[in-house]
């Protein structure tokens, strides 16, 4: 561990030499929300990346998950393609670890981190994905374990309609269309989506709906937000969570409303109330047990409510951010939680009833403080959290960036996270798991220490981080069990390092027409000091050891641009068909990703090939991910 530290240290004066007089721009001028206040990304003291939607725009995916798979330490694990089922992790944590914000609203589930990308929006109504990597409970409270996806939704949309039509292998087909109208004082969006496909192997066809609105109205100091949403998605889930059985099926719907009030009190206050609910339910069917023994069927709903008061007050001392949430959380289940006294019907499947539930409250109070001098910036807070099911506890952190010189900044921070169980860890007994009802939270210190160089002509963030957890909750499999148990792994220590670079040679060489526009170059390296050794872990010990993603953007004729990304995933840990045999290691994954793009003022026609060198892969044990698939599609404005 401490060469990583002295090897990042080591860099820095090679930083701070070339090009002293190249000015900080683009990139580095993007605010992102990694504290309780806005502050410029190179001067952040933690490692954020920023996914624009020119990125987006570029990259050959259609759904969220697809752009991820392309960001620094984040990995990405499919069950299905295409937004369907895939979890995601940060920094070697699991898909319980990750907080999903949507303009900065929580939209985690309590049930399960599985239904985290379960969200109602095109990709196209998408501005900026901003991913905070580590621990930040003292500034979003828990699940923000090992790290923060914030994905803000575009504003103040010219007055416009966009149109977009997709196809592919395997009866693919994605119809998209949002409208946007804009005046002095009030904005509107509205967008709507149909993704559907026939499946590229048995039962793994889907079909989703996807329905989002956003308004806002500005008076004098006042803005008034509403934002609502709804997802609905089917699909087979071939073997997903057991490998022997082939006819698993899977319903998803989420519905969610935000109601948001900011108010400039003065000219040194600013307030902000937040009111959201959000309704997910959750149908599995292990194996075509509808038609035959619907009592067998798994039935979850939850309802999440969250009122939030942020405030910010910008005085000779500083700027100081304080603030208080409230949120609770409810499960209604056929499978999960404490028996009902009064049972409750499943709708749309008569004779079906919710038999169990949970209720819990969670409380965060928090401030923080941010000082600036000429080079240095200091943020330092903490967060008491009071949660209903196990008690109160303080979270705090401090962030510390210190300016080299007008493009290079150096940083260390220091910084105390939580992740309470989901209902499904504390509750789900099946053939697959066995849940503990006293199962407790993950609790951790993450340290991190990093510098970054913004250039006119580059992007470069070097980091290294240590997480040091004292209960992590995994999935354990040991020799005497038939049946998976979830339990707490005690003192998991994860260390790793991060290389972020982006370099624009057609700025390099002063061509903007010339063939090869850009690179980007992400690479990640974690270890764990625990080892599965006596026993198989299904989350928290399989993480990914290597990851790199290289991409390229180039530039073929007048509007057409070729992009292409290669991704190398090599994961530790194992699987295994059955006990009676033995447990094997996963394969190093290489990934190859195109699209063509034709670029006129009102349209855009693209090819995209995914998975373009045929490779066969699997990202959670025997559920094999698609092989080689083309697609093509056109956007328009109208």
């Amino acid at each position: 561990m401490k060469r990583i530290f002295i090897g990042v240290t080591f860099l820095i004066p090679f930083l701070s030499q070339a090009q002293d007089s190249t000015k900080t721009v683009g990139l580095s001028e993007v605010t992102v929300t990694a504290n309780l206040q806005s502050t410029e990304i190179r001067k952040t003291a933690r490692n954020v990346t920023v996914i624009t939607a020119q990125d987006i725009e570029k990259a050959p995916v259609k759904t969220l998950d697809g752009i991820l798979q392309y960001a620094l330490n984040v990995d990405v694990r499919s069950r299905a393609p295409l937004g369907v089922q895939a979890d995601v992790s940060i920094r070697g944590g699991n898909f319980d670890q990750t907080l999903i914000l949507v303009d900065g609203i929580k939209m985690n589930d309590p049930q399960t981190g599985h239904h985290s990308l379960n969200l109602p929006f095109p990709l196209s109504t998408i501005e900026k994905i901003e991913i905070l990597q580590g621990g930040a409970s003292r500034v979003f409270g828990p699940s923000a374990f090992s790290g923060v996806i914030n994905i803000i939704t575009k504003k103040n949309q010219p007055s416009q309609v966009n149109v977009g039509l997709a196809g592919g292998e395997y009866g693919l087909y994605q119809l998209n269309t949002s409208v946007g109208l804009t005046t002095e004082k009030q904005s509107t969006l509205v967008a709507a989506e149909k993704i559907h496909s026939d499946g590229y192997a048995h039962n793994t066809a889907f079909d989703r709906h996807n329905l989002y609105g956003r308004t806002a109205l500005s008076l004098n100091k006042t803005t008034l937000a509403l934002q609502g949403g709804f997802m609905d998605n089917q699909f087979g889930a071939s073997n997903f969570y057991h490998p022997k059985f082939y006819n698993q099926y899977e319903q998803v719907k989420q519905y969610f409303v935000v109601a948001q009030a900011d108010r400039q009190l003065t000219r040194q206050w600013y307030s902000n109330l937040t009111g959201s609910w959000r309704r997910h339910f959750d149908l599995y069917d292990f194996d075509n047990y509808r038609e035959t023994k619907p009592a067998s069927v798994n039935f979850h709903q939850t309802n999440v409510y969250n009122i939030e008061w942020r405030n910010r007050w910008t005085h000779a001392w500083g700027t100081t951010s304080f603030g208080a949430e409230w949120r609770r959380e409810s499960i209604i289940s056929n499978r999960l939680g404490d028996a009902l006294a009064k049972p409750k019907a499943v709708p749309a499947f008569f004779g079906q009833k919710y038999t169990f539930g949970k209720d819990r409250d969670n409380v965060n109070v928090y401030l923080e403080h941010l000082k600036r001098w000429e080079r240095l910036t200091l943020v330092a807070g903490t967060l008491f959290n009071i949660n209903s099911q196990f008690g109160n506890e303080w979270y705090p952190g401090v962030d510390l960036s210190y300016t080299l010189t007008d493009r290079v900044n150096v940083y260390a921070s220091a910084n105390r996270a939580v992740r309470y169980p989901t209902f499904t860890e504390m509750y789900l007994n099946s053939s697959t798991v066995i849940a503990d009802p006293n199962v407790q939270p993950e609790k951790a210190w993450s340290y991190e220490v990093g510098t970054k160089r913004f250039t006119a002509v580059d992007q470069l963030t070097l980091s290294a981080f240590y997480r040091q957890s004292s209960t992590a909750i995994d999935k354990i499999k040991r020799p005497d069990q038939a049946v998976p148990r979830i339990e707490n792994i005690r003192n998991l220590n994860t260390f790793g390092v991060e290389v972020a670079y982006t370099l624009q040679i057609s700025q390099v060489v002063n061509k903007p027409n010339y063939w090869l526009q850009r690179l980007t170059f992400n690479y990640a390296y974690i270890s764990a000091d625990q080892k599965q050794l006596n026993f198989q872990s299904f989350y928290t010990l399989n993480y990914l050891r290597h990851k790199l993603s290289l991409g390229a953007n180039v530039r073929l004729a007048k509007n057409l641009t070729l992009d292409a990304w290669y991704t190398l995933k090599k994961r530790e840990g194992d699987y295994q068909w059955d006990a009676s045999t033995p447990p094997q290691p996963y394969a190093t994954i290489h990934l190859v990703d195109t699209r063509l793009s034709w670029t006129q003022p009102k349209f855009r026609l693209f090819a995209d090939v995914n998975n373009l060198i045929n490779q066969t892969y699997y990202e959670h044990g025997f559920v094999q991910q698609p092989g080689r698939w083309l697609t093509g599609g056109i956007s328009l404005t109208l």
